[in-house]
């Protein structure tokens, strides 16, 4: 399939031109980064993204002196120039290629169309076999993944605090119900169950005619349970088998490890409950265990006694069948439940799902683990009993139809063999330079410039590669049909959203330099005493500076930036003051109010600051300032 040559000139390639990548100048104003172009080429019309688009000027800071002195902007000659890489173009047998050969310079660049993009890029408008999880960035064009690489090759969706990752998890269980895909959720703060609800949100239903969505319900589809009692008539009491366990399986449950002497208690006396029982629980172990002479049985006692405590083992458990139904979605809420209870539940849960679906006594199903980092820690951050079953999920799950989803706000504490065992990666916006280290690590096909992308995404844009997608896109996700049962509560709304009105664009004529009036007391008047600037201290300052130019806040206020940067850091559970310091250091080390030291700033490939002012001085790599404030 060859582009049609109508869509309009955005302008020629020029320069050095290779064949992965080219320059072009920009004639059409309104092309933006990230759109799509096609190129031609002797092997036939190529697909390539707008990476960067730069303005040069003949406007030199000579100039600047004058125009403060006299307020008159003189004519500025300018010109935009932009750069592409290239995607590539399918052959006859239908597989993506990239040229091996340079484009011409002087071809017109043509803005592509969204058939070609569609072909390309293999984004195809299945709705029968796809879930529809939002549109391509600054285009129409919707967005499918293929429903049976999500589950058999894995998902994991990231995202900072208040990034959108389980809004997006929300979309993606939407769908897979209209597929009527089984699903099993952790949910660890009670977040789904508004699934059962339509999304009466006035602000997103003006969004909804835009994806071409409708408020929906799922409520009969959904099935909530909870290892607590007595949560409400619709909940329903989870219990997990407690009969017959052998020594290797309560090893595995206990969060506290057994030393040597300590495990051969335990199989002892498993050993001897199974010579005089066929059935047997937790109970019975632990009054053999009574009957030992070792005095390595006290520390045994007190460990099976805790796991008794839990309260979730029985002896009449509830079935895996009745959890994975076709068509059925099972929510475990684990809102109020103590972390080291949830973690034995996940991890009892997780096992005798993956055994039922090995035996094949339930249908393949997707499980989809929130906060993950809670259940499989990477080594030597935490410790959890799940992390071993959840890491053999990640493995050998795909083989037997049990798919995984993890989702995380802290992608550099999840386990990085679960996380690189995932083809299918959803990410959203991500700040912290540890987070972003590890999904460049773990997340195949992700390159520098991806990880600077990643820090500026907008709320709502995701990253996407895998699950059919030839290249990773920029996709808008949708409006949710239900409720989003996971938006932060407001504390404080002086004037409602729908009467927001969006401030107006100031004339630009009134943005220009002005010369500086020459102040003088009227006669017989002494001069006013100017008001006293903000107490803040330096290291404040320093602080606002920073995070301003990497580009994680937009205030000039000191003050809000700290209130800022504290909550995230205890959202992070970071220690703030010390979350604080480490920006405060950047800012005194190399963050200079003027002459920025860049070059040797550990933060530069992340800098905002640093990407929109290129040229570099001779003197110890320091950026050269343009007029104007960047502070």
């Amino acid at each position: 399939m060859q582009n049609k040559n109508n869509g309009h000139s955005v302008g020629f390639i020029y320069g050095d031109v290779g064949s992965t990548e080219f320059n072009f100048t920009v004639d059409d104003k309104n092309l933006k980064k990230f759109d799509y172009v096609t190129a031609p080429h002797k092997d036939g019309y190529v697909l390539a993204q707008v990476m960067d688009i730069k303005c040069h000027s003949d406007f030199k800071a000579e100039e600047l002196k004058t125009v403060k002195t006299t307020g008159q902007l003189p004519s500025i000659h300018s010109e935009l120039f932009g750069q592409a890489s290239v995607i590539g173009l399918r052959d006859n047998k239908g597989t993506l290629q990239v040229p091996r050969t340079p484009f011409e310079i002087g071809s017109s660049i043509i803005e592509a169309e969204e058939d070609f993009i569609r072909h390309i890029l293999g984004v195809q408008a299945d709705k029968d076999s796809g879930a529809y999880i939002g549109l391509l960035k600054g285009h129409t064009l919707p967005v499918f993944l293929n429903i049976d690489t999500l589950v058999q090759k894995h998902i994991c969706i990231l995202a900072k605090t208040g990034g959108g990752k389980s809004y997006a998890c929300g979309v993606l269980v939407e769908e897979m119900l209209k597929k009527k895909i089984p699903l099993v959720i952790i949910d660890t703060h009670g977040e789904y169950a508004s699934l059962s609800n339509p999304n009466k949100e006035k602000k997103e239903q003006k969004n909804m005619s835009r994806f071409n969505v409708h408020p929906k319900d799922y409520s009969s589809q959904i099935q909530e349970y909870s290892p607590v009692d007595g949560r409400g008539k619709d909940v329903i009491h989870l219990t997990l088998n407690g009969m017959n366990l052998d020594a290797r399986e309560i090893i595995d449950l206990l969060s506290a490890k057994l030393s040597g002497p300590q495990v051969g208690v335990l199989y002892q006396a498993v050993k001897e409950v199974k010579e005089y029982k066929q059935t047997y629980n937790l109970r019975d172990i632990i009054d053999t265990v009574n009957t030992s002479k070792s005095n390595a049985k006290w520390n045994v006692i007190a460990s099976l006694e805790s796991l008794e405590t839990i309260g979730i083992f029985s002896d009449h458990a509830t079935p895996m069948e009745e959890i994975v139904k076709k068509g059925r979605c099972c929510l475990l809420n684990m809102k109020g439940v103590p972390p080291d209870v949830q973690d034995v539940v996940v991890a009892r849960l997780t096992k005798e799902l993956f055994e039922k679906r090995k035996m094949g006594k339930i249908p393949p199903f997707l499980l989809i683990v929130e906060e993950a980092h809670n259940y499989c820690p990477e080594h030597g951050i935490g410790h959890a009993v799940s992390s071993s079953i959840l890491r053999t999920i990640a493995s050998e799950g795909r083989k037997f139809g049990m798919g995984l989803c993890i989702v995380s706000q802290r992608p550099a504490k999840v386990d990085k063999n679960v996380i690189s065992q995932c083809n299918t990666n959803i990410i959203l916006k991500i700040t912290n330079p540890n987070d972003l280290k590890a999904v460049i690590a773990s997340v195949e096909g992700l390159t520098s410039e991806t990880y600077d992308e990643i820090q500026r995404l907008p709320i709502g844009v995701a990253l996407i590669s895998g699950a059919s997608l030839q290249v990773p896109l920029f996709v808008e996700i949708r409006t949710r049909e239900t409720s989003h049962g996971g938006k932060s509560v407001t504390v404080f709304k002086e004037d409602s959203e729908e009467n927001y009105e969006a401030p107006k664009m100031p004339d630009m004529k009134e943005l220009r330099p002005q010369p500086a009036p020459q102040e003088s007391a009227p006669e017989g008047k002494p001069m006013k005493t100017p008001l006293p600037k903000s107490s803040v201290t330096d290291k404040a300052r320093a602080v606002n500076r920073v995070a301003k130019r990497l580009g994680w806040v937009s205030t000039n206020d000191p003050d809000e930036t700290i209130k800022i940067l504290s909550k995230e850091a205890e959202q992070m559970k970071e220690n703030v003051y010390q979350y604080l310091d480490s920006l405060a250091q950047l800012g005194q080390g190399f963050c200079h109010e003027a002459d920025p030291n860049c070059l040797h700033c550990p933060m530069n490939s992340g800098c905002t600051f640093r990407h929109s002012h290129q040229g570099v001085s001779g003197k110890l790599g320091l950026f050269k300032r343009k007029q104007g404030n960047y502070a």
